[in-house]
């Protein structure tokens, strides 16, 4: 029973918390990225009614996200409900010989 009140607790909290968010932007992508495969990221801003949104998709390296992978850049406009749809590729690039 308190685990059921601890949960509706914290969606109702959540819930408004969102509603907070004004605009909400909106980033949609596959928990794991493939390389040498395409993979679809969704990008949205909600309730935006400014002009265009140019944005920047970065993937880096995990856990240290100190190299950057692949970017790529999309632009949200009015005429596209500023939401996209597009896809990133991974190229494998050869490993550098390191001596030792």
């Amino acid at each position: 029973m308190d685990v059921k009140l601890l949960f509706l607790t914290v969606v109702l909290l959540s819930s408004t918390l969102l509603t907070l968010c004004d605009p909400l932007f909106v980033l949609s992508a596959p928990n794991l990225l493939r390389v040498d495969s395409s993979e679809n990221v969704f990008v949205e801003a909600q309730d935006y009614s400014g002009g265009d949104l140019d944005v920047k998709i970065i993937v880096k390296n995990y856990p240290k996200k100190d190299t950057e992978i692949l970017s790529k850049s999309v632009t949200l406009t009015a005429e596209n409900n500023f939401q996209i749809l597009t896809d990133i590729k991974m190229i494998r690039r050869p490993r550098s010989k390191q001596v030792y």
